[in-house]
């Protein structure tokens, strides 16, 4: 018993090694991760994001919504789009259980098995679930008024300080002046949450832009299916919203939050990886000097858009007699803009011209043999089956006959013998 447990113990120090090692992500120097996990939120707070390498954001944005193709759009045009991609994306409904259960992975940093609470910034444990509780950012009174679709979607839900959260009630969001601070009480005793007053509840500057992307989200991924009708039910006006959005830009770890959602549910906050479509959608010109992950805002202004002048093709592949190939897709070199998508290359089909003869056998006399098997020495693929080869008859001489009739009297006389003895 006690040598199965020490092999036990050994299997899951092994696994454990392995899965640290799998969410280790490296980053640049300018704190940008070169890779995202979709496991574990590997992002890091108030380190702003500058770059959509290493999310899956290339391959979640295609077809009919490219951001090229969406920005072209405004108002209700691009308010119908991106509820389309964000509806059809979305493969796996959460219930409200699973908010909980997964928010040490959404909500933790670097795999630190913590959850970092909303407004306050108090990274938590599993085990302080009786002072954190699951924040609906969109109150329930001002949306659907029950914890299932929107009410229970990853996105939405954030973990949070259960008396900040009672504070802020169902008070919309908006710019408190003179109001009264708002602390944490357990587990995030004497941590500041925000500000009450005149009506609203006015969250610290980091996360502002937080709340504003997660309104926005639930306004366009659920809109009336969840009470969700118009941003104003929850924000104070569209210009607060949009002010908060630029206040407080998408940091690495709300990108890597965006990366772990999308591997668990299947659809990505659009207002994460494209910010400036929130000033698109209320018809609005989003600031040219706005940080975003993408850097479509800055380059939306005359005096630093990038021109495109000097390409590069990035993640192409070529087939195989197994595999299909990519022609990759093409980057500006500058920029890194997406400026095209490559196609698929199909499997190579070969002739067959060369063969060779496999796992051919002799027949003995003891054994059948086997002609082998055909295969192609240009693609490794079978050929054709070979046959089986019949074990090799030896004919009877003279002597054998004689030798063989001499064994069976032999044999006769023994038991005539044995059952004389009986």
């Amino acid at each position: 018993m006690k040598t199965i447990l020490k092999r036990m113990t050994a299997m899951l120090l092994s696994l454990s090694v392995i899965l640290s090692a799998s969410f280790t992500v490296t980053v640049t120097a300018a704190g940008q991760p070169t890779s995202y996990s979709t496991y574990s939120n590997s992002g890091e707070r108030d380190v702003v994001c500058t770059s959509l390498d290493g999310t899956n954001a290339d391959y979640y944005y295609t077809g009919l919504y490219t951001y090229d193709k969406l920005s072209e759009q405004s108002g209700s045009s691009l308010l119908s789009s991106l509820r389309t991609l964000m509806r059809s994306t979305h493969k796996d409904i959460s219930s409200y259980d699973d908010c909980r259960e997964l928010a040490v992975r959404t909500d933790c940093e670097n795999n630190d098995g913590r959850v970092l609470l909303l407004y306050t910034s108090y990274s938590a444990t599993k085990s302080q679930w009786n002072g954190w509780n699951r924040e609906h950012v969109w109150p329930q009174s001002l949306g659907g008024g029950n914890t299932s679709g929107g009410g229970a979607d990853l996105h939405h839900i954030r973990p949070s300080d259960a008396s900040v959260n009672s504070t802020r009630g169902n008070h919309k969001y908006g710019e408190v002046t003179n109001g009264s601070a708002k602390y944490g009480n357990n587990p995030a005793n004497g941590y500041l949450g925000g500000y009450l007053g005149g009506g609203y509840f006015e969250p610290l500057d980091n996360v502002k832009g937080d709340v504003a992307r997660i309104c926005l989200y639930v306004y366009v991924r659920w809109g009336s299916n969840w009470g969700a009708d118009s941003i104003t039910e929850v924000f104070q006006s569209v210009d607060v919203l949009l002010e908060w959005c630029e206040l407080d830009p998408v940091d690495t770890w709300e990108m890597g939050r965006n990366e772990v959602v999308e591997s668990i549910q299947g659809n990505r906050n659009v207002f994460i990886d494209y910010p400036e479509l929130a000033w698109t959608l209320f018809d609005r010109e989003a600031p040219s000097d706005m940080q975003t992950p993408s850097g479509e805002a800055m380059n939306s202004g005359s005096s630093s858009s990038c021109p495109h002048e000097n390409t590069e093709v990035r993640g192409a592949t070529s087939p195989t007699y197994t595999s299909q190939g990519y022609t990759g897709d093409t980057h500006c070199a500058d920029c890194g803009k997406l400026l095209s998508r490559g196609e698929t290359i199909p499997v190579k089909v070969c002739a067959h011209n060369s063969t060779e003869v496999r796992g051919a056998r002799p027949a003995t006399t003891t054994a059948t043999g086997y002609t082998g098997d055909t295969y192609c020495l240009t693609c490794g693929k079978l050929i054709s089956r070979g046959k089986t080869i019949p074990m090799i008859v030896v004919p009877d001489t003279p002597e054998a006959l004689d030798e063989r009739r001499g064994d069976n009297r032999e044999m006769l006389n023994d038991k005539r013998a044995e059952r004389k003895a009986a």
